[in-house]
């Protein structure tokens, strides 16, 4: 089962002038950025310098700024690339409820402090409007493709007054378990975390469906886990 997706904005795409990346040059970015978010996370965003990412890293300045002319520059690609890790997992079928935590999860899990930073932080500064927003958007993709599955969503205009509303607070219940489970969750429980998000969902849907009074299938679909639960 495939739930219905579309195309994000990429607000922070690079330019389709910028010359071609090479395979080495693309990791050493991603060297940088990782050691970049840790730090950011460890300092927090506005106080954090470049040179502090520069001596973690191991290189001078010049060597950090050839790739990321400035501060905010290295914070966009670390936002960037959360979100495109996200978008890759979301490529893969959708196997049940806690089907769409499971794939965040994972994109999560591999670039744990560039995420935690684009959940908690990336509202605080209108720089990083952009992929915050995109954060929230493709989360919201997700629910609302969920509300009409296996149909396609109806256009903008045709949908409840209400149902933005009903998106918001599940929105930001997805996003901050995720931020919270990677931070300080075992990954021995996922299932149980995975579960618990599955049965929240499922419940938000349900309700939402019938109040909203939407003409959505009422299903019982499974949960996507594996294994027995703890």
């Amino acid at each position: 089962m495939h739930l219905w997706s579309s195309t994000l904005p990429q607000p922070l795409a690079a330019n389709d002038a910028d010359p071609p990346v090479t395979e080495r040059e693309a990791e050493r970015r991603q060297q940088f950025m990782r050691v970049a978010a840790a730090v950011f996370r460890k300092h927090g965003l506005a106080r954090a310098t470049m040179e502090q990412v520069a001596a973690a890293a191991g290189v001078t300045k010049v060597v950090l700024y050839r790739r990321f002319p400035s501060k905010d520059a290295l914070i966009q690609g670390i936002f960037a690339e959360t979100v495109h890790r996200l978008k890759e997992q979301d490529a893969k079928p959708w196997r049940g409820y806690g089907g769409g935590m499971r794939k965040a999860l994972l994109a999560a899990r591999s670039f744990e402090d560039g995420f935690i930073l684009l959940v908690r932080h990336g509202d605080q500064n209108p720089a990083y409007h952009n992929a915050h927003h995109a954060l929230r958007k493709r989360t919201g993709q997700r629910l609302r493709a969920l509300l009409w599955y296996p149909e396609r969503p109806p256009p903008p205009a045709q949908r409840p007054p209400l149902l933005e509303l009903s998106l918001d607070p599940m929105i930001s219940f997805c996003n901050d378990a995720l931020a919270y489970w990677v931070e300080k969750g075992d990954p021995a429980r996922d299932e149980m975390f995975l579960r618990w998000c599955g049965q929240m969902i499922r419940a938000w849907r349900h309700n939402a469906a019938e109040l909203l009074n939407l003409d959505s299938p009422e299903q019982e679909w499974p949960f996507d886990t594996e294994g027995p639960l703890p």
